[in-house]
């Protein structure tokens, strides 16, 4: 029960639930199922090591909301640690190569090794024919950079390195301002954008450190002091295709507890782009860690869209979770 109890608090501060000031210094679990979204059930299984997935409301019909809850017997600092230099991309089956670097190292260094491999002449040949549409998530611009260029995977990847060096400084000078939407056609587009930052303002809307939040939304104007921020760019099989993403992952580290948070800002494609916010927090025995993970994609509207969001919802949770368990595994070890 003790374990439960620092649950509840720490969970509380990090994930955002306002308490009243007059309301009791241990929080109740219905206020932690308030905070997010688990039952006094399920906060028993994942007390007892269960890895918890469920749903979450979404706001929109075009994202897929849940969060996922797992326990490490680890300290905190291992497990913050652990996941900030990359340990979750290094344990997920999925990623075939990624590269991380911080915000005042060169760009033209971190996207040196970018590349389509030799077999994959297929998404070669997608870029090489570069158009709106919903097979490849590119803006006009993005798509003007690919007239002309033959399909062979490496003279691809040449012109793909730049697009991406070039998405990643827009983003790194302007923040959300700074990304180019998607041309969708029929003079339609998907912005990105605009769905990060409702997925930033709905984790905020009761969050305690409001300026955390607030800090992401401005970025990188007025930044938020102990902040860190880091980069990434993973090539990820989706949908049993090559997809490059492009990340920026910040977190705030307390004493005893962490705040982590990631935006996908360019996918390339299946979906838009991806939120996700985190906590790390001590409880006895190790630390608790949650995740909250809201994810766009044009590709659950229409008369199959409830049937398509609860798979694709299934899906990314499951794959969350597979990750955070192959993680504490390694850190058994």
């Amino acid at each position: 029960m003790k374990r439960i109890t620092l649950l509840l608090a720490s969970t509380l501060w990090l994930s955002g639930l306002r308490v009243d000031a007059q309301a009791p210094a241990v929080p109740t679990p219905d206020e932690l199922a308030q905070a997010l979204g688990f039952t006094k059930a399920e906060i028993v299984l994942i007390n007892g090591g269960e890895i918890v997935t469920k749903a979450l409301p979404s706001e929109s019909d075009q994202e897929l909301a849940g969060v996922v809850a797992v326990f490490f017997s680890r300290p905190v600092s291992e497990v913050v640690d652990g996941a900030m230099q990359g340990k979750l991309l290094e344990t997920d089956k999925k990623i075939r190569a990624f590269r991380s670097w911080t915000p005042d190292e060169s760009a033209e260094k971190a996207f040196a090794d970018l590349r389509l491999s030799a077999a994959d002449t297929d998404e070669a040949a997608l870029f090489a024919k570069a158009a709106p549409g919903s097979k490849l998530n590119l803006s006009k611009m993005d798509i003007q950079r690919f007239k002309g260029v033959n399909s062979d995977p490496a003279t691809v990847s040449l012109v793909l390195r730049e697009m991406l060096r070039a998405r990643y400084e827009s983003y790194r000078k302007n923040g959300l301002a700074g990304i180019a939407p998607y041309a969708r056609g029929w003079f339609k587009e998907s912005s990105p954008a605009k769905e990060l930052t409702l997925a930033i303002q709905e984790t905020m809307k009761a969050a305690l450190r409001q300026d955390y939040y607030q800090a992401l939304l401005q970025y990188p104007a007025s930044p938020l002091p102990g902040m860190e921020h880091r980069f990434y760019w993973f090539n990820r099989t989706v949908e049993d295709r090559p997809t490059f993403i492009l990340a920026h992952r910040a977190d705030l580290r307390l004493a005893d507890a962490a705040l982590v948070t990631e935006e996908q800002f360019y996918v390339g494609h299946s979906y838009n782009c991806n939120f996700i916010a985190g906590g790390c927090l001590p409880v006895r025995g190790g630390t608790l860690v949650f995740y909250r993970n809201r994810t766009f994609t044009d590709q659950v509207t229409g008369w199959m869209g409830g049937l398509k969001q609860e798979v694709g919802r299934s899906e990314m949770l499951a794959d969350i979770a597979a990750n955070l368990r192959r993680v504490r595994e390694q850190l058994k070890k």
